[in-house]
């Protein structure tokens, strides 16, 4: 059976807007984005990740996945099949007008790695190897 939705439906704004924007809620002391990064953070602190190009396959328009796993890598690939979320990804990579503001998720995140903000500020131009589908 036929949905009707097709990825080119997608959109990536509203996504973002309703769950990860500092306004939808996701900032809470029991929501599901902390407990997220706080284990990201846990994962990625540990010393047990290794490897030289991690590639995140099916990002999404997000980026909040890769903020803690920059102190491991120099470099990292981020995929998606639908355009539009390579278009926001790059909007904000290229800190363009419209962009989403990650910088609430990257205050949380540089609250766990010790205040590193000013090195999640670099992140965009560092960390992104490649954006592209698969």
């Amino acid at each position: 059976m036929d949905s009707g939705f097709k990825p080119m439906d997608f959109d990536p704004k509203d996504y973002l807007n309703t769950y990860y924007s500092a306004t939808a809620g996701g900032f809470g002391d029991d929501n599901y984005l902390k407990f997220i990064l706080a284990n990201l953070h846990k994962t990625f602190s540990s010393g047990d990740v290794k490897g030289d190009l991690p590639i995140d396959i099916g990002s999404g328009p997000t980026i909040y996945q890769i903020m803690s796993a920059c102190v491991c890598f120099e470099d990292i690939i981020v995929t998606d099949l639908i355009e539009q979320n390579h278009l926001e990804v790059k909007r904000w990579l290229e800190n363009k007008p419209g962009a989403f503001d990650w910088t609430p998720t990257g205050k949380i995140v540089c609250e766990m790695e010790g205040d590193r903000y000013k090195v999640l500020q670099l992140l965009p131009v560092q960390k992104y190897l490649a954006i592209g589908s698969f």
